[in-house]
Order: C-alpha cells, then structure tokens, then sequence
C-alpha cells in the first residue's frame, strides 16, 4: 500500500505563520525563502501534527509563550483578558492514502483524511483562570499553564503517540547536542535505519550485558562493603545495574565513527551520516521525511555526493528539505520549488527542458535570482561592475542597499531564469548585448515575454555591447574620450592610446577591447570604472535597466 501523503497543511498563530495554507507536492518538496520567513516553521509544524513532538520533544513539555504568533500575543495582551481572548494555536495536515482518518473535523469543513493539533485553553482552568486575572497587576505573556494539547484525526478520534499512523522524520544536524536530548533524536534516526529484529537483538544484548555487571569482581567487592554493619537499612545494599523493561539500549549506547563519539566527529561528518541513516528506511516505517538545510558543514564536493544519495533513497516517502543553496534545488529539481513568502507559490508549470538543464548545469544561482524582489541580470561581470558604479553615482549606495540584485548570467542562462522568474511577478530586467542586430538579438529573442520582465541594450547596431557603447556614450570630445579612458585604462595603456585624432583614439579603444585576452582586459577596465574617483558618462540602456518603477 502507498505511504500516506500529505497534501495541504494549514497553520494558525504557530510563530511566524499567522494564518497560512500549502499545497505540496506528492513526493519532493523543496521549501526556499527569505530569513525568519518560516521554512523551518513549516517543517515544526508538520512535525508536531504528525508526532506530538518538537524537535523530538513532546509538545506539551515544550509548550511556551514564544510558539504563539507575535501578532496573536499581542492582541491578547492589548485586549481584555477574557478566557475568549486567548488565541490558539491549530495545525491541520490534509492527508491522501490514510482513509481510517477521514471526517469533518476540520477548518475547512471538508470531507477529508487529515490530523490536528490544536494548543489551546483548557476549560477546567477556567476558576483559576478568571482568579489569575483578577490578581495580576500585568500579565505579559499569554499562560500557557493553562493550556491543553488536543491531537485528533478528523475522524475527532484521539491520536496516540506510540501508535501514528503517519510515520515522520525530522533530520536536523543542528539538533545533536549532548544535553538537548541526544539519545532521543538518534533513537528517531536508527528507528528508520534499522530493522526491527536488528533492533531486539541489540536491546536483548544490551540487557544481557548490564546483568552481568553484578558479577564482575570488582562490583561484588564494592558491594560486600556497602553498608556492612546495616546503619542505613536491614536490608542487602547494593549497587546494580538497572534493566528494567523501560531502559532501553538507545537511551544509553552512541554511535561512533572510527571509535570516536559521534558528538565529537566534524559537523560535516555528523550532518551526512545523520541524513544518510534517516533515509535508509530500512524498516519502510518513515512516510515523511523532513531535511533541515543538507548543506551545512559540507564542502562542495560532499555536498554533491549526499544530494545523490538523497535522490537514490527518497523512495516511496514523501521529502520535505529546507535549502540556502542554489545548487541542492538546481540538482533534486527546480520544479519541486515551494517558495515562500508573502504569497505561496509551486514551480508547476515549470518546462520541462529547464529542469533538465538546470539538473545538468546546477552551478547557476536561481535561488538568489528566485528571493530577490528586484532583478538585473547581466551577461558578465563587466556589466556588473559598470552598473554598481552608475547607480552609485545616482544614490550614493550600491544597488543592494535599495534591494536590487545585479546577477550574472552567462551563455544560455537567461532564458532560464526568465522562464523561471516569469510566474513570480517580481520585475526583472535584463542587460543584453545587440551583438550587431538589435531586432534578431533583442526584440525577436525577447518577443515570447512580457511585463514585468523588460530588456535593455544598445539600440545602435554598431554598439555591439557594453564597452562600444561606453566609448559612444564619452565621444562627445577628446577631451571626454580622454577624461573616458585615463578613468578605464592602466597607465601603460593610456600612454599608447593617447594619440590622433577623435576617431583615431576611438578606433585605439575598440580594438584594445577587441583584442587578446579581452574578457580580462574588460573585467580589469570596470573595475576601474567601479573603483575610481572620478565620474564617467553611461549609455542610456544601462539607466533604464536600473530604474523601477
């Protein structure tokens, strides 16, 4: 039987999500976003209606006034106080393939699969309560003391923690820490990478070693001497081994790599081996697996070697991964993208061609392109260079300070990302060469987009590209031409341009750019431009791809 799936996720009041809703994809999801915009908000939520935990802690423990959202709290503090007023939080998964938890408790009113948590007021504290108000001078959080979890499929069945029928995973390399529940979080990854008659054999080994504790010499020595003339009891005291039926092997035993803790292994090391064992699966218990930004820690390389590994073993469970990296959702598959933000958006309709060339090239950096609100993409770095100087010359600051993202993009990189960024709505402009034609290489190229993307280049022909249209941009003169090219030349190269006529000096400029070595020569001239004191002129096409409206 298929794994359950889960299909739509609503979150009320839960931190950063005031009132949300997600579709997801059935088998990948891939969550990218701004900071605080709540990836990981997400994924605890989900974590908490399937599991009842926390980041592996039971919900009802980890229960403070910090989990409400700020907007909630504050209406409940700025009102009046009523067993009303207290806001809840509730958490609902839509589910597809779980028909034992269908019904109508739901807040969509829906017929459907489904599991919630609701954190709210519990009415037996309503006495003291009301008694609590009545005798704070402030209150300046909302009591959670007063609070009850309530876990329910839509069914309005109660839920049972040893008994889920959505099975999670939450891989978190952040999470390992010797005091913040180290034993349980490993015990949820081994769960999922070890069979079950693996795991009875090492408890029963583990209880057959604790018992033999009592009988090494050295305890039993230690023993004849405890309490021997009974001060402190009648009885036998002794020190043992506990193995009880509810200390378990995983609460006590570690992993080791090469003999050493697993704490104290390289965090890269700990981020791989902790995803790779979650999604073993070995046990086919795991239905949801959720992967909190895989790229901490790790080099390039062993990146590209675990984003393989996550590929060959998402198997049959559906995969929620946290990302900061353009290369991780290039790879697994750009149209599995989950942005968020103000608005919720799915990569659908996504063509198919694109994927496939951003799964064979991933280095381009979509997710940059993807976050900013406002784009110009370039097709070198020259280009970039000579419009960070033109704009700070406007405003005083560089193009970033104001939210604009100049990108370079190179060879066939464009139609990818306008392909991508056309269904954002965001405005996108794009610097582009004529190379000679405008209307082949500008109009024709540019014809299958429309606003908010926009194209800019030089409408004279002759002006093939950026460095051409500089040279026109400051022929008004010599003396302009020469201002031009003591700021974009070395020195060397100034000496050797500065002679003949306007047209002679023009000539000198175009061929040197033309000339060997010349994608050097232009990125070392922009810089120039960029790091000067003093001020050039630039084309008309570069103003325009700089101004938003």
């Amino acid at each position: 039987m298929p794994n359950p799936k889960i299909v739509k996720a609503v979150v009320k009041n839960y931190k950063a999500l005031k009132d949300r809703e997600f579709q997801f994809n059935e088998d990948l999801n891939i969550l990218v976003g701004d900071n605080d915009i709540g990836k990981s908000t997400l994924l605890e939520s989900i974590e908490i209606a399937l599991r009842s935990t926390l980041r592996g802690k039971p919900i009802v423990s980890a229960l403070v006034p910090a989990l409400f959202n700020r907007e909630c709290q504050q209406e409940y503090l700025d009102g009046d106080k009523s067993e009303d007023s207290l806001p809840e939080i509730l958490i609902e998964l839509y589910l597809d393939g779980a028909p034992e938890l269908r019904g109508w408790n739901n807040s969509k009113g829906e017929d459907a699969e489904g599991i919630s948590m609701r954190i709210c007021f519990d009415t037996d504290f309503s006495e003291p309560y009301a008694a609590f108000v009545q005798a704070a001078e402030t209150i300046s959080a909302i009591p959670v003391e007063f609070y009850q979890c309530e876990w329910l499929d839509f069914a309005h069945a109660r839920m049972m923690r040893f008994r889920p029928p959505v099975k999670g995973l939450f891989l978190d390399p952040s999470r390992l820490h010797p005091t913040l529940g180290r034993s349980q979080y490993i015990r949820g990854i081994l769960d999922s990478a070890l069979e079950r008659g693996e795991r009875s054999k090492l408890n029963l080994a583990y209880r057959e070693l604790r018992a033999r504790f009592d009988e090494i010499p050295s305890v039993q020595e230690v023993n004849s001497q405890l309490d021997i003339d009974n001060d402190v009891t009648d009885k036998d005291l002794s020190i043992t081994a506990d193995v009880a039926g509810d200390s378990s092997w995983e609460a006590n035993l570690q992993i080791a790599l090469d003999s050493v803790p697993f704490q104290h292994a390289g965090k890269g090391e700990q981020s791989q081996v902790q995803i790779k064992l979650g999604l073993l699966n070995k046990a086919n218990e795991v239905d949801v697996v959720m992967l909190e930004e895989p790229e901490n820690h790790l080099t390039h390389m062993n990146l590209t070697r675990l984003v393989g590994y996550i590929e060959e073993r998402i198997g049959g469970a559906q995969v929620f991964i946290t990302t900061h990296s353009s290369y991780v959702l290039n790879t697994l598959s750009f149209g599995k993208v989950c942005l968020m933000g103000d608005e919720y958006k799915r990569f659908l309709d996504l063509d198919a061609a694109v994927i496939r060339r951003l799964q064979r090239l991933p280095g381009y950096d979509t997710l940059r392109a993807v976050l900013a609100r406002k784009v110009v993409l370039v097709e070198g770095p020259s280009d970039e260079l000579v419009l960070k100087r033109l704009y700070l010359d406007q405003h005083g600051v560089l193009p970033e300070v104001h939210g604009i993202d100049v990108i370079v993009v190179r060879g066939i990189g464009f139609k990818n990302f306008l392909h991508i960024l056309k269904s954002l709505g965001h405005p996108v402009h794009v610097v582009r060469d004529n190379d000679g034609d405008y209307q082949a290489n500008v109009e024709e190229w540019f014809a299958e987009f429309e606003e908010p993307l926009r194209v800019f280049a030089p409408l004279n022909n002759a002006d093939r590209s950026l460095e051409p249209s500089l040279i026109s941009e400051n022929s008004e003169s010599v003396e302009s031409l020469d201002h031009f090219a003591r700021v974009a030349l070395s020195t060397q190269t100034f000496r050797a341009y500065d002679t003949g006529n306007l047209e002679d000096r023009r000539d000198f400029l175009l061929d040197w750019y033309a000339g060997a070595n010349r994608g050097s020569k232009k990125v070392d001239s922009a810089a120039r431009i960029l790091e000067s004191d003093e001020r050039i002129r630039f084309p008309r096409h570069l103003h325009l791809a700089l101004t938003f409206e």
